[in-house]
């Protein structure tokens, strides 16, 4: 009797969950005025010209180079950025007041397809387009999410919880509710290699096909972002065939969709002029320390011992002492907690590495190494300097879900005090970043009180104020994390929860990484899940 009533508030929880995650992005779409995100004003010249030539949303301009758009869209946060103190209360210039200018995707800078996507929301009211852009951007994550978890086989629904969970704050959440390109390649990085890994596994005709189409609609979205997007998906892809690789016919039928989906990528990042350059916005996230060292060996050694930074950065942590975005500063309370997380489901990961799985965490911890250095020693510049710790969080991302292969099971090889802990760390850091997001915002950082909605200097109209706003999101995503931790309580109960089933594909155990078996029990899940 006490067994039912559980059994349907566990159902009831996951059917809200991805409603309450939705809540939670939309409440951070309006937390942020225009021109709040890294290089706003070239992805919202970028966006109004998505579709081309538009009479009183993008014009021609003087050349191919240029476009007639909106002044609005280039000056929103001129009086706010990089000033911490100001809100956001600047003076609005008309819509129908149009200016010429080459800061745009107008000649082919970043792959198409987000611009057109987000300009079919544009408008003359510039912020409703916005709002519309980034609540299309939540809506779209959250879709995918939830359909990749539904066509996931059971046994790898835990890793696709536990990963995202891990890395979606404070990065994540800003940026999937925003109108950067980097929100699709945050979706693209939590989701591909999953679909594409689960592809491999299912033996279901019907989730195959369901997970290959949802491994396609992550490449578009990777491939149409932005060009180390689409070459991360490219990874990513990579790393999988590295896991599930059989000298096998049938292994080699399966994989020429995969091998497809990786010349999508590929032809996305040649064709895109993004690949030559580190940071086409322009914007430097922050100061160097000092001068920049003459000696190539002396540049190297200081970019080496600053290079953490870059990684920690992905979480809040300060970069070169300096500010995450546009002169919000960050405190500890955010981004300590959420590192500790994403550290501890790596480590607790490791407790479970074979050949392949250490292979595959090797080569993306050699890309956090590796890909920062080229682009800094190329340029000559210092950690700090336009490389953004951005660039690097879909490695992280993915690294995060590598770690925690070979735990088949709904808590994803954590006890319920590590999935309790990553949960309030997550909610932790979520709370505290979009009440610091909305203060920055609405009075600027010289403001203390804790009530957002006390003097406030800018908002945007909407029938509620930011103090309603934040205190909705906050429990819409406190409800996420509680279902992710109801999802894995019942494994993550004893020592028997951390067991590690066999890494199968075609129904071919991994010789060389063989792992307890699996009990009749969950034999009969994973039938069931496979052939649903």
């Amino acid at each position: 009797m006490i067994e039912r009533p559980s059994r349907i508030l566990r159902i009831v929880a996951y059917c809200l969950a991805p409603l309450a995650l939705l809540v939670a992005l939309l409440s951070w779409s309006a937390s942020s005025p225009v021109g709040s995100s890294a290089d706003e004003d070239f992805h919202l010249t970028s966006s109004w010209c998505g579709l081309g030539v538009r009479d009183g949303l993008c014009e021609a301009g003087s050349d191919d180079a240029h476009r007639r758009v909106p002044v609005e869209l280039l000056v929103a946060s001129q009086c706010f950025n990089n000033l911490p103190d100001q809100s956001a209360s600047c003076p609005a210039t008309p819509s129908s007041v149009l200016t010429d200018t080459d800061r745009g995707n107008f000649t082919g800078s970043y792959p198409p397809v987000f611009y057109a996507t987000m300009s079919i929301f544009a408008s003359t009211n510039i912020s409703t387009s916005v709002l519309l852009m980034r609540a299309f951007n939540s809506l779209l994550y959250v879709v995918v999410m939830t359909g990749l978890f539904l066509l996931l086989p059971r046994p790898r629904r835990g890793l696709l919880v536990w990963a995202s969970l891990a890395t979606v704050v404070p990065f994540g959440v800003f940026l999937i509710a925003s109108i950067n390109p980097s929100g699709w390649g945050v979706l693209s990085a939590t989701t591909l290699w999953l679909a594409v890994l689960g592809y491999f596994e299912t033996e279901s005709r019907g989730r195959r096909v369901g997970l290959a189409a949802l491994a396609l609609i992550a490449m578009v979205i990777a491939a149409g972002s932005r060009a180390d997007s689409a070459a991360y998906a490219a990874v990513a892809i990579v790393l999988v065939g590295i896991l599930k690789a059989r000298p096998t016919r049938a292994f080699l039928v399966r994989a020429i969709f995969p091998v497809i989906l990786v010349g999508i990528a590929g032809a996305s990042y040649l064709t895109s002029s993004q690949t030559r350059a580190v940071n086409l916005g322009g914007e430097n996230i922050s100061s160097p320390i000092g001068s920049v060292p003459t000696s190539w060996t002396d540049l190297l050694w200081n970019n080496l011992i600053r290079l953490p930074d870059l990684w920690a950065g992905a979480f809040g942590a300060p970069v070169a002492g300096r500010s995450l975005w546009l002169g919000t500063a960050v405190p500890g309370m955010i981004w300590f907690p959420v590192l500790l997380a994403f550290g501890g489901v790596v480590f607790l990961g490791l407790r479970r590495l074979s050949l392949r799985k250490g292979l595959s965490i090797a080569i993306l911890v050699g890309l956090l190494v590796l890909l920062p250095l080229l682009w800094l020693m190329r340029d000559h510049i210092l950690v700090g300097q336009q490389v953004q710790s951005r660039y690097l969080y879909p490695i992280l991302i993915i690294l995060a879900g590598v770690s925690l292969l070979g735990f088949r099971r709904a808590n994803a090889g954590l006890r319920r005090v590590h999935m309790i802990l990553v949960a309030v760390a997550a909610l932790l850091g979520d709370l505290t970043i979009q009440w610091v997001t909305l203060r920055r915002f609405t009075t600027g950082l010289d403001e203390f009180w804790p009530n957002l909605d006390k003097n406030i200097e800018w908002w945007w109209g909407l029938p509620i104020g930011p103090m309603p706003l934040w205190i909705i999101g906050t429990l819409s995503f406190a409800f996420v994390c509680a279902a992710a931790v109801l999802y894995g309580w019942r494994d993550g109960a004893s020592p028997r929860g951390d067991a590690c089933l066999p890494e199968t594909v075609l129904v071919l155990p991994e010789s060389s990484d063989a792992q307890p078996a699996e009990s009749d029990a969950e034999r009969r899940a994973d039938s069931v899940t496979h052939r649903g």
